[in-house]
């Protein structure tokens, strides 16, 4: 009996740890090239929860290249006081 409260006091929080974790680490770059074509199509793309793909792709050319998908993961994880973000805003110091 110890045993099923144990796990039904334990499941909860790891599925909340264990979410956290998956949004503040997205996937690499290579496991979301799904064609190996060293560039992130909008579709593989929107397998990273809140990438904002149009903002992220620099150059306009409808793909993520890895600089533009690294930038993107570190505007994601929050930009640091007083760095400037995608928009060029600068944040609170």
């Amino acid at each position: 009996m110890k045993t099923v409260w144990l796990k039904m006091a334990v499941l909860p929080l790891a599925l909340l740890f264990g979410a956290s974790v998956a949004v503040a680490n997205p996937a690499s770059f290579s496991d979301l090239d799904v064609d190996g074509d060293g560039a992130l199509s909008a579709e593989e793309a929107a397998a990273v929860e809140g990438l904002d793909f149009e903002a992220a792709d620099a150059d306009g050319d409808g793909a993520l290249n890895e600089e533009e998908f690294e930038a993107a993961k570190g505007e994601m994880e929050g930009t640091k006081e007083g760095e400037t973000g995608m928009e060029g805003e600068t944040t609170a110091e």
